[in-house]
C-alpha cells in the first residue's frame, strides 16, 4: 500500500507539479507559441533569423535629432563679427596723417567688427577683416594704408566677442563660456576643457544648439568615431544629458535585477554576463529568451518588422550558430533577458525523492510486519 503511494507521488513530482524552482522551464515559457492565436511571436534565433531581425526598427529610448558629422578647419584663430580689435600704427614720416606732431605711433582701440565683418579706420575707411587670421588682417590693413602712409607698420590684436565663444551649458564638470582658439575647435575639445562629462551618467548624450536647430549624438559615438567630432562655431551651445536605458535580468542568472545599459550597444551575450552569467547547475543554455514589446506602429506582415507587439527571441547557446546569433542580437531598452531553468535539477530531485520514498516504503513495510 505504501509503495503504491510512493509511486503515485513520484509520478506527480516528475510531471512538474511538486518541486519548487527558481525559474520556469523553456517549455513552460513557450507554451502555445505555435498556436495561431498565440499572444506573442516566437523567433528561434539563427543566421537566417538574425538577418531578418536586423531589419526591424529599434525600440525604446532613441535620439530625436540627427548629427551633422565632423569637419576640420584652420588651426589659426579667425576674426568674426563681434570681435573687438586694436590697431597700433608706427609711421616714421614727418607730418603724418596718422600720428600726432612729435609722435611716431598711434593706437586705435575698441574697433568692433560689424555684422558685415568690417572695421572703420580714420583716413582708410571700411576694412573687411572677418574670416581672416590676425596676420592676414594685419596685412590687409597695412596695404590699405600705403596710399597715405607708405612706410607705416601695423600691429593688430583681437579680443574675442560672443560670436567667437562657445558655451558648455550642463552635464560637464565646469560649465561656462569658452573662447574658440582656432577654427578647428571641436565638441570633444570643449568637453575636455570643461572638465569632462559628469561621472554619474550611464549613457550621456550630446546636444548641440546652433542657430535655432538641435543636433544630438551619443558621447560614445563621438569618442569611437573621429569623423563625428564636429567643429564648433561661435555661439554654439553644448548640453550633455543622461539618457538612461535599462533591461531586466530574470530566471536562472547569477543575479535578477534591473541593469543599466552603459555605453550601448549591448548584445545578448554581454547582457547575460552583466547579469552574472548562467547560474551553475540551474540554467538551461538551450533556453535563453529575450522578451521584447514593440510599439503598435512597428507591426509588419513582411520581414521588415515584427508580426506581433510581443516577441520572444529564443537562443540555444550550446551551438555555434546560437552563440553567433546571441552575439549579434542587440538588447533594447526594457527588454527582459530570461534564462530558463534546466529540467535536469528537477529530475535529480525527483530521483532523490524516489530513493527517499523507497526507504520510507521499506521502513513502512518493516513496521507493517
Amino acid at each position: 500500500m505504501v509503495r503504491a503511494f510512493v509511486v503515485l507521488l513520484l509520478c506527480t513530482v516528475i510531471s512538474g507539479c511538486a518541486l519548487p524552482r527558481g525559474a520556469a522551464l523553456k517549455s513552460e515559457m513557450l507554451k502555445g507559441a505555435k498556436d495561431e492565436n498565440a499572444p506573442f511571436q516566437l523567433v528561434e534565433m539563427n543566421t537566417t533569423a538574425m538577418a531578418m531581425v536586423e531589419k526591424w526598427p529599434a525600440k525604446g529610448a532613441s535620439l530625436a535629432h540627427s548629427w551633422p558629422g565632423g569637419s576640420r578647419g584652420s588651426l589659426s584663430y579667425r576674426i568674426t563679427a563681434g570681435d573687438v580689435l586694436a590697431v597700433t600704427i608706427w609711421d616714421s614720416q614727418d607730418n603724418s596723417l596718422l600720428t600726432a606732431a612729435g609722435q611716431k605711433q598711434t593706437s586705435v582701440t575698441d574697433l568692433l567688427v560689424s555684422p558685415s565683418g568690417t572695421i572703420f579706420l580714420p583716413y582708410v575707411g571700411e576694412v573687411n577683416v572677418a574670416g581672416q587670421s590676425i596676420e592676414s588682417a594685419r596685412n590687409t590693413i597695412a596695404t590699405r594704408m600705403e596710399a597715405i602712409a607708405p612706410s607705416a607698420q601695423v600691429l593688430l590684436t583681437a579680443q574675442q566677442g560672443q560670436n567667437s565663444t562657445v558655451r558648455a551649458v550642463s552635464g560637464v564638470a565646469a560649465p561656462g563660456a569658452y573662447p574658440l582658439p582656432d577654427s578647428n575647435y571641436t565638441v570633444l575639445n570643449l568637453l575636455s576643457d570643461a572638465g569632462g562629462v559628469a561621472r554619474d551618467m550611464d549613457n550621456p548624450v550630446v546636444r548641440l544648439l546652433r542657430n535655432g536647430a538641435t543636433y544630438e549624438t551619443y558621447v560614445q559615438d563621438l569618442t569611437s568615431n573621429d569623423g563625428n567630432d564636429l567643429v564648433l562655431r561661435g555661439g554654439d551651445k553644448v548640453v550633455v544629458e543622461d539618457l538612461p536605458q535599462t533591461f531586466i535580468a530574470m530566471g536562472a542568472t547569477g543575479s535578477q535585477q534591473l541593469i543599466s545599459i552603459k555605453h550601448p550597444p549591448v548584445n545578448a551575450i554581454e547582457a547575460i554576463t552583466m547579469a552574472g552569467g548562467l547560474s551553475p547547475g540551474r540554467a538551461d543554455p538551450k533556453g535563453v529568451l529575450i522578451l521584447r514589446e514593440y510599439p503598435r506602429n512597428a507591426i509588419r506582415q513582411d520581414t521588415h518588422g515584427p508580426q506581433k507587439e510581443s516577441v520572444v527571441f529564443a537562443m540555444n547557446l550550446t551551438t555555434a550558430e546560437g552563440l553567433f546569433a546571441a552575439n549579434n542580437l542587440e538588447i533594447q531598452p526594457d527588454d527582459i533577458v530570461y534564462v530558463s531553468e534546466s529540467p535536469v535539477p528537477s529530475l535529480n530531485a525527483a530521483l532523490n525523492l524516489f530513493r527517499l520514498g523507497g526507504s520510507s516504503a521499506t521502513v513502512a513495510g518493516n513496521l507493517g510486519n
